[in-house]
């Protein structure tokens, strides 16, 4: 039998109570590794969670800002020469293939003929989808005013609509600052550009 000196100061056998409290103190380690172990591993997916939701938070506020900054005719030039539906103020909706983009006007093939839809008429856009592109320099340069000069140089005849379905047809004479003239039959009529729900003409296969 094994005799051991024990912390009283005498020789004696080994008490089993101090092997136990070894045990025990083992056991409680380990049990204290695992515990130490799950609360990383926990903080870790706690961090990780965080991270993701901040990632989302700003891809989230980037296409909000995105979005923010787009237009309705950035995201339209995404449809040229494509067919859109169109709905214009007090005369309902308009479908035929999107030719031109300009600042502030949109020109559509309808039938035989070019719609133009300056961007004051134009109440909604059907399926315009979610991509976007930048004007191209001409495009952010041509404007109503320039498309009525173009007609006023080219002396085409053209049908300008107006509120309450008035329309007026006949030749641009004058293109100023806020309206041009237009040379009718029987009158020379000086239209505000803001009261033009869109003027149609003859197709030009030559563009």
């Amino acid at each position: 039998m094994v005799k051991l000196c024990n912390p009283f100061g005498f020789i004696g056998h080994i008490c089993p109570i101090y092997i136990e409290l070894k045990v025990k103190i083992f056991n409680n380690a380990c049990v204290n590794d695992n515990y130490l172990y799950e609360l990383e591993r926990n903080l870790e997916l706690q961090a990780a969670s965080f991270l993701m939701q901040k990632e989302s938070a700003l891809l989230q506020s980037q296409i909000r800002t995105e979005h923010f900054q787009q237009s309705l005719f950035d995201r339209l030039r995404t449809k040229a020469n494509q067919i859109i539906s169109i709905d214009v103020r007090s005369l309902g909706n308009f479908t035929g293939i999107l030719l031109e983009i300009a600042a502030d006007h949109v020109c559509l093939e309808i039938g035989e003929n070019e719609s133009i839809f300056p961007i004051w008429s134009i109440q909604a856009i059907k399926d315009l989808g979610n991509k976007s592109a930048q004007p191209t320099i001409l495009q952010s340069k041509w404007n109503f005013q320039s498309f009525l000069r173009s007609n006023h140089l080219e002396q085409n005849q053209i049908v300008v609509h107006l509120e309450a379905k008035k329309v007026i047809s006949g030749k641009i004479s004058g293109v100023y600052l806020d309206h041009f003239d237009l040379n009718s039959p029987n009158s020379i009529f000086s239209i505000f550009n803001q009261n033009v729900l869109f003027i149609t003409k003859a197709r030009d296969f030559h563009d």
